[in-house]
């Protein structure tokens, strides 16, 4: 198996039981960034350029999602 295999199952393993435990979709999208940065910085110096630049790109796909909960959460708390 190499190693572009590997971090694809773990990557979906990471998600499947992230959609499986998480109780809301702010929360699944929260650990799956979180998966995705952990995916990266191990496996950033094995993996090939084309699976490095797809990975990077739904990183910074998901860290806007990420930076939209944050903005709402922080307009419910300000809004009372």
């Amino acid at each position: 198996m190499d190693v572009d295999t590997a971090i694809i199952l773990f990557l979906t393993i990471w998600t499947l039981l992230d959609a499986l435990l998480a109780h809301s979709t702010e929360i699944f999208l929260t650990i799956l960034l979180i998966g995705t940065l952990i995916t990266l910085e191990l496996g950033e110096f094995f993996m090939r350029k084309e699976s490095k630049d797809f990975l990077k790109s739904i990183t910074y796909l998901l860290l806007i999602i990420f930076a939209i909960i944050v903005m709402k959460k922080v307009y419910e708390v300000l809004a009372g």
